[in-house]
């Protein structure tokens, strides 16, 4: 048995539950298969496939779609049930989907026109009440049902099935009259119907917090009598409430008990219909690099690599002989177009001039990379394995994930999805349910009126609430639930069944997907109801489990701050930089200020503590900068190993540490230490890695993971004791491998924007802090920067209407000084400002109070900001007492820094 009609999560504020529980719910209720078709989308296919699998159920895909026979705006819309029967069934599904988003008005809708050219493996059923042949027969016009049910029959052939809806949704007997007349017209008509329940959430313990949901969402019909029985039914109760509704009285239905029968087969034969293993059949696939030229992928990219070394000044033997061999395990893969779409992107946007940092994670060990230019880091110079980024037993796909300026990477996105047009979409988001949004939302419906409750409510919740689940039964008992509960509507119990439900479809920031061929293939697309740009109806974890491949085009300002150094500087980075004894000096007394990753005291007390003096020291101070090994004390044992260089070199494992003096701090560490002391592969060193990320784990996951665990102890310590360690010796450096480690890979490339900011920092310290005050994120940090500037030499000037809108650099008796600019104050905004700058620009400097007023007549400065500037000096014509508040104001800076 199966139901088959039935919403989640995913129909948002009226489908309730997530699919993994839901699932789970099914197979205890005795399913075989369970459906899902939530209204006008198909978010939630992809998790609920995976769950239903995860359960032992069949997983049947479809949707609630908005129908009209023929799209017109002005008519009503109609629900319209539609399954994936194969994988052509789920391709046209998605295109259905995409083309309803296109011609949507409010919903997506789809018309017969649409479902003639994208039926084929698609089976449809007539859906509930607000169906289009239902919505006929409450019409009484029968003849128009009739011509429904032709035409779709006529599109669908025997996978067109009416729906028999067994329950009362009012007093005057509506659901009863449809179905008596659906179950004669499919008789007449030769289709069969199918038992279905519409079921909106899962078990009918629900139903109180379902309603609530309905509250937050301001729906205003009858939700009480019309769904109280719309929970996931028991096997045996459709064929139930059928007998009860239909036994007896004016909607009696002839031979009741082998109607039933035959509806119940039908059932299982649509079940019969959809095929196994539907989303498991999309493979990776990758696309094709645009290469007009037709050239063979490899080669294109071995003659790439070929040019990038000479380019870099790299092309000794060992450069040559390290690209060989990374080059044969990308060929064996075949990810030689990945390769070279990723390069292409990223010197578009080098061209472009936007700024892409040096790399991030671990295709910073990627040799190839550097000379194709998507990174800057010299993996051979580094010392970084590229096994960890690629090997040929490692067959999944690398991520290469990079940072680029924040302000204009959504340039680089468009550029992506325009050259791959058909194959490219940006990625969607699922917007959560939180703490904060959650308890709002049912502070409103739960009669929570006084701020401080609220702000109470939100307390004890984040103390209770591990990072991913909440575990209402361990506090449900205790005195401030209980009070909470009785209080305000049980808002607790509330709160435990929607905490981390989906709330909204956002977009992606920084996530880009394609595919080998039309992306059509693998998701269906929608509008961003905000932008309007189409994006994918998955998140990126649905994706990566469907084999989408995703580009992750990350933001980091501090590129951006970067670009403007270069600029101002004209001077970019060189491999001269690495050996300049005075930056690595700044960093080991920490000074700090303003630098990426180091501007915290946390930060500056690990370089102090460890003496840094060299790039190395730098990068492991970065990487032991987490809660993880602060907790540990991993700086001071790294101190400690450092200035006892004699008894770290006792360690067994000193071979594979001893860049970091013996203390275990990378991945690679791990890997190394493994392979060659533990005589484990590299598959096995992966996962001894997997266990580092076993937190908050749930009873069943933790079962797993112990005895995953116990396996990887027992593979390393018969290796180790072959390699001459004792057994507890062998056990006490497992357990080591497993404290903590971090991506040395990412380590180096993030240190080498820390070393480059240090750079500018020392030897243009004027332009370093103008850089710092122009992107500061907040007005704290503006502040602080401003400081910092005039601690170190450089002077600010006050806004004036004089000088520019925005913050500058000028010159001040030869000097460099930083100009701060008029919409630095609060209420006088860019725009404003612009205006007083364009017209000085046009009509000269301001000569007085006077001039600026007569000037700025008919515009958006009133008296109000007129007066506001003169008391900030802004209006201050007198030069000599300009520069005197100038000299106060970098003299009180000078006392607070």
């Amino acid at each position: 048995m199966v139901d088959l009609h039935r919403h989640d999560e995913f129909s948002f504020f009226d489908g309730f539950g997530k699919a993994s529980e839901l699932a789970r719910l099914a197979k205890s209720k005795g399913y075989t298969a369970l459906g899902l078709t939530n209204h006008g989308n198909i978010h939630g296919l992809v998790q609920h496939y995976f769950s239903c699998l995860d359960a032992d159920i069949k997983p049947i895909m479809g949707i609630e779609a908005y129908f009209q026979p023929v799209i017109n705006k002005e008519k009503p819309r109609y629900h319209l049930c539609l399954f994936v029967k194969n994988v052509k069934g789920y391709e046209n599904l998605n295109r259905i989907v995409y083309k309803g988003e296109l011609q949507k008005y409010y919903v997506s809708l789809v018309s017969f026109k649409d479902l003639e050219k994208y039926s084929e493996g698609l089976i449809c059923s007539s859906a509930c009440i607000a169906g289009y042949i239902s919505s006929c027969i409450q019409e009484n016009n029968i003849k128009k049902a009739e011509k429904a049910i032709k035409k779709f029959k006529s599109i669908f052939n025997d996978d067109f099935y009416i729906e028999i809806m067994p329950y009362k949704i009012d007093d005057e007997g509506t659901q009863e009259k449809v179905n008596k007349v659906l179950i004669s017209l499919a008789k007449k008509y030769d289709v069969k119907c199918i038992f279905t329940s519409d079921s909106h959430y899962g078990s009918q313990e629900d139903f109180d917090t379902y309603l609530k949901m309905h509250e937050i969402a301001n729906h205003n019909y009858n939700i009480e009598q019309t769904y109280g029985e719309r929970y996931m039914p028991e096997v045996t109760e459709f064929t139930k409430r059928f007998f009860k509704l239909h036994s007896n009285g004016n909607y009696c239905v002839k031979n009741i008990k082998s109607v039933a029968k035959e509806i119940v087969a039908n059932i299982n034969e649509l079940e019969d219909k959809v095929e196994d293993g539907i989303l498991d059949s999309l493979k990776l696939n990758l696309p094709k690099f645009d290469n007009s030229n037709g050239e063979d992928s490899f080669a294109l990219l071995l003659g790439e690599v070929k040019k990038g070394l000479i380019k870099k000044g790299k092309s000794k033997k060992k450069y040559i002989k390290r690209c060989k061999e990374e080059l044969k395990i990308i060929k064996h893969h075949g990810f030689s177009d990945y390769f070279l779409i990723v390069s292409d992107y990223v010197n578009w946007t080098k061209s472009q001039g936007i700024a892409v940092g040096p790399g991030r994670g671990s295709v910073c060990n990627c040799e190839v990379a550097y000379a194709l230019g998507i990174t800057d880091v010299d993996s051979l110079k580094f010392g970084l394995d590229f096994r960890r980024f690629l090997r040929l037993d490692k067959k999944k796909l690398p991520d290469i994930d990079l940072d680029f300026e924040t302000s204009r990477r959504g340039e680089v996105i468009e550029y992506i999805i325009e050259k791959y047009k058909g194959s490219a979409a940006q990625i969607c988001s699922y917007g959560l349910y939180k703490v904060d949004n959650l308890v709002n939302d049912l502070a409103k419906v739960c009669y929570v009126d006084d701020s401080n409750e609220i702000k109470r409510i939100k307390t004890f919740l984040k103390a209770a609430i591990p990072e991913s689940s909440f575990d209402y039964d361990a506090v449900k008992n205790s005195s401030e639930v209980r009070y909470l509960n009785k209080k305000y509507n049980n808002i607790i119990k509330h709160f435990s069944k929607l905490y981390l439900k989906v709330r909204y479809i956002g977009t992606h920031a920084a996530g880009v997907a394609m595919t080998g061929d039309n992306i059509l293939n693998y998701c269906g697309l929608k509008k961003d109801s905000k932008t309007g740009k189409i994006i994918t109806v998955f998140d990126l974890a649905d994706l990566e489990k469907i084999n989408v491949i995703k580009f992750d085009i990350l933001g980091l300002s501090t590129m951006e701050q970067i670009r403007n150094l270069e600029e101002l500087s004209g001077e970019k980075m060189s491999d001269d930089w690495f050996d300049d004894d005075n930056i690595y000096k700044e960093f080991r007394e920490g000074n700090t200020d303003g630098i990426f990753q180091f501007e915290k005291g946390t930060a500056k007390n690990i370089l102090k503590s460890i003496e840094s003096d060299c790039f190395e020291d730098i990068t492991a101070a970065s990487a032991m900068n987490r809660p993880g090994p602060l907790s540990l004390d991993m700086p001071a044992v790294y101190a400690e190993n450092k200035f006892n260089i004699k008894e770290a070199m006792k360690e067994k494992h000193y071979i594979y540490t001893k860049e970091t003096y013996g203390t275990i701090v990378y991945q690679e560490q791990i890997q190394q230490i493994c392979i060659n002391i533990g005589n484990m592969s590299w598959a096995d060193a992966d996962k001894v890695m997997k266990l580092l990320r076993g937190s908050n784990m749930t009873e069943a996951t933790l079962r797993v993971y112990e005895q995953e665990k116990d396996e990887m102890i027992d593979k390393f310590v018969r290796g180790a004791t072959k390699n001459g360690f004792k057994n507890s010796e062998a056990k006490n450096l497992f357990e080591r491998l497993l404290t903590y480690s971090f991506n040395k890979g990412h380590a180096v490339g993030y240190t080498i924007i820390s070393l480059m900011e240090m750079y500018y920092k020392l030897y243009y310290p004027e332009l370093f802090w103008f850089t710092k005050i122009k992107f500061a994120p907040t007005d704290g940090d503006r502040f602080k920067y401003k400081l910092n500037a005039v601690k170190h030499g450089t002077i600010i000037f006050l806004p004036h209407v004089n000088y520019t809108a925005a913050d500058s650099l000028r010159k001040f008796e030869g000097e460099n000084i930083i100009q701060e600019g008029l919409c630095s104050y609060k209420g006088i905004g860019l725009k404003t400002a612009q205006i007083i700058e364009d017209e000085r620009n046009k009509h000269g400097p301001y000569k007085s109070l006077d001039d600026f007023k007569k000037r700025s007549k008919g515009s958006r400065i009133g008296n109000k900001m007129i007066d506001f500037l003169v008391e900030q000096g802004a209006l201050e014509f007198n030069k000599k007492r300009y520069l005197n508040r100038v000299v106060k104001y970098n003299s009180s800076l000078l006392g607070r820094s």
